[in-house]
């Protein structure tokens, strides 16, 4: 997946031993990353400014464990935000399903890179008591990883409508194939 200036690109690929994601600047490989529990539902997003992608997926299906990483590349370096570690963290002090744990969704890039909006999510099944399912929002600073402003559920409900997805993906879904799923469905009955 080709970040928007075409500069860089992803390759998730798979090996005898797990899922790999390896990071290129023009034909230069910077890194290669092992994703030990990646399963399924797997989104990527590039900032606007190319300058950081985000890898969301599931390891288990539909409903989670969700896991997100934040990366941020520039020139020949490649740096893991703090940020969806930070805003798990906080989270799991005052929610947390003890059976399952939580999800951590990607919304969406503020600013480019700088920030991420982050929605984490008390695991949506009634072993997780009360709480199942509760939710609220982050937007952190994707550097340092700080906690800039935080959401309620109810506004989540609002800024996150239709992010990252409306459409749940199979394989290794592009923003353009969403989009398109989309256009072809306008127009007609649900």
């Amino acid at each position: 997946m080709w970040s928007p200036d075409h500069t860089k690109h992803i390759l998730l690929w798979s090996t005898p031993w797990g899922p790999r994601l390896s990071i290129y600047s023009a034909q230069k490989d910077l890194q290669t990353i092992i994703l030990d529990d990646l399963s399924a539902g797997t989104f990527v997003k590039w900032s606007s400014d190319s300058k950081g992608f985000y890898l969301m997926w599931s390891d288990g299906g539909y409903i989670g464990g969700y896991h997100v990483r934040a990366l941020l590349v520039t020139g020949d370096s490649v740096i893991e935000s703090p940020a969806p570690k930070t805003v798990a963290e906080e989270f799991a002090k005052y929610h947390y399903c003890g059976t399952r744990g939580n999800n951590l969704y990607a919304i969406r890039w503020v600013n480019g890179a700088q920030q991420l909006l982050l929605q984490p999510e008390v695991y949506p099944t009634s072993d997780c008591g009360q709480e199942m399912g509760f939710t609220s929002g982050y937007l952190a600073n994707t550097a340092s990883g700080r906690i800039l402003k935080r959401y309620t559920a109810q506004q989540m409900k609002q800024i996150a409508d239709g992010c990252p997805s409306d459409v749940f993906p199979n394989a290794f879904t592009t923003q353009q194939e969403i989009d398109d799923y989309r256009k072809s469905k306008e127009g007609k009955p649900h």
